[in-house]
């Protein structure tokens, strides 16, 4: 979660009082009701199954929630994140090349989709999430990055307009092997790391162990990640909608269960002491009077009024949550391509939001990642200004009228901003140098096989008259 505090309040942040980090808590554990509720809508864990059912009763969901997160998820974070470095001015005419290769080891070396996939998941089930940054174990540690579940962390910024970082905490309730239940926390500023430790938040106070750490980030090493200002889950606002058709199709089943257990009324007859055993085992009655008959009461109702309101809720759910519906019959059909980007551009105004709000903690990340590389010794310090953030949205593509688009603006374009455009292009800063030395490699042999065969050219003309005399 994310808090804020007056700066007044923490005087001397690498010496915060323990009153300061028990109210941080105390407050994160009041927001936690939200937050697990919303987790536990994603998990299909809804309140319809939170309640008494009677004996006849069928209790069941569609977890629209889960599908509102994934299906946004995979648009834009389906495909990896790109990070395309431009040229710095300088003297020459193209300016100075920007190296981004520690940096990019090492997020290939963590896997950083894989971070950003939990991150994503996390800003659209629950509004908001957190990212650690810190230093890898081992003989030669590099920096790293974790998802942190704002149940677990709290980032205090202070009271201005830009609210500015003051220190991160995060913390747990753990028990010890004998179990006795205590609180965690660890405490991160511009500059340090510490551990604190509290029996309680009501009698005990939180106390250091250990020494602080210097963690050589530069900044607080935890990023947040809002969905948005309101810093509201993906389908926070249809909540009441989710419960509503999941009543909706409890009582339809339920309804159908009862229709299977209709009662058979006898008219004319009574059955005998026994023969209720034997029509149930035997589905055949004898004996029964030429007058007499036999009928089932039915509960009725109204199949087609269920299912255009069942609709209906599914139609705002989408309309609301800003999703397209992938099996509306409707959808795709005999539609032309602009008339499918017309269909889908509630979604793509919903990611590309997403986009922004994303972009400005991975900047934030990438500025870390660089400071802390540049401590070390292994790479130039770069500004977020120097970088391009690049989301490609997951959609299917006509390969060959890209390539064609691609090839007709060579000549318009530099060629890291059209190897961009490639879909199987992961580095287009890299795709370019590959082909620029490949270009110098193939003008360096057509020039040496063109010196050759100069030379040759040369020789025979100075032998040619030596030759012929020999020839004689």
């Amino acid at each position: 979660m994310i808090l804020y505090l007056d700066r007044a309040e923490v005087p001397d942040l690498e010496e915060i009082s323990p009153e300061v980090i028990r109210y941080c808590v105390r407050k994160a554990e009041q927001a936690n009701a939200r937050y697990q509720r919303l987790d536990r809508y994603y998990r299909g864990e809804h309140d319809i199954f939170r309640r008494a059912a009677g004996a006849e009763e069928i209790r069941a969901s569609a977890n629209y929630a889960k599908y509102v997160v994934d299906i946004a998820l995979g648009y834009y974070l389906g495909e990896g994140v790109k990070y395309d470095a431009n040229r710095r001015p300088s003297a020459g005419a193209w300016g100075r090349e920007i190296d981004l290769a520690p940096l990019l080891g090492c997020y290939e070396r963590q896997h950083i989709g894989r971070v950003d996939l939990e991150l994503g998941k996390g800003m659209g089930v629950m509004g908001d999430c957190l990212e650690l940054c810190y230093a890898s174990g081992g003989e030669d540690p590099e920096p790293r990055s974790a998802c942190i579940d704002p149940r677990n962390g709290i980032l205090v910024c202070d009271t201005t307009v830009e609210h500015n970082k003051l220190f991160a905490l995060l913390w747990d309730r753990r028990e010890t092997v004998t179990g006795e239940p205590y609180y965690f926390a660890t405490r991160y500023t511009g500059r340090t790391a510490r551990d604190y430790r509290s029996g309680d938040l009501v009698t005990a106070a939180f106390s250091p162990v250990g020494p602080a750490r210097e963690h050589y980030f530069g900044a607080v090493p935890v990023i947040a990640y809002e969905n948005n200002a309101e810093r509201q889950g993906d389908f926070e606002q249809i909540l009441s909608l989710i419960d509503a058709y999941d009543e909706l199709l409890s009582s339809r089943l339920t309804d159908k269960r009862k229709f299977v257990d209709a009662l058979l009324v006898f008219f004319g007859m009574t059955l005998a002491p026994g023969e209720e055993e034997k029509l149930g085992r035997e589905r055949f009655l004898d004996g029964a009077p030429l007058d007499a008959r036999a009928e089932y009461i039915q509960k009725t109702f109204d199949e087609t009024g269920v299912q255009v309101l069942a609709d209906a809720l599914v139609r705002e759910m989408h309309k609301m949550t800003m999703t397209v519906d992938m099996s509306d019959e409707k959808f795709s059909g005999n539609a032309s391509g602009q008339a499918l980007k017309l269909k889908l551009l509630t979604m793509d105004l919903l990611v590309k939001r997403k986009m922004r709000q994303m972009e400005r903690g991975l900047r934030e990340r990438l500025a870390l990642y660089n400071h802390w590389l540049h401590v070390k010794g292994v790479m130039d310090r770069v500004g977020v200004e120097d970088v391009d953030v690049v989301f490609t949205v997951n959609l299917p593509i006509n390969e060959a009228e890209r390539v064609e688009l691609v090839t007709r603006l060579r000549g318009m374009v530099d060629d890291q901003t059209l190897l961009g455009q490639l879909w199987f292009i992961r580095d287009p800063a890299e795709a370019a140098r590959n082909l620029a030395r490949q270009r110098e490699e193939e003008t360096g042999t057509a020039g040496d096989a063109c010196s050759n065969h100069n030379g040759d050219t040369d020789r025979a003309a100075t032998d040619g008259p030596a030759r012929k005399e020999e020839l004689r």
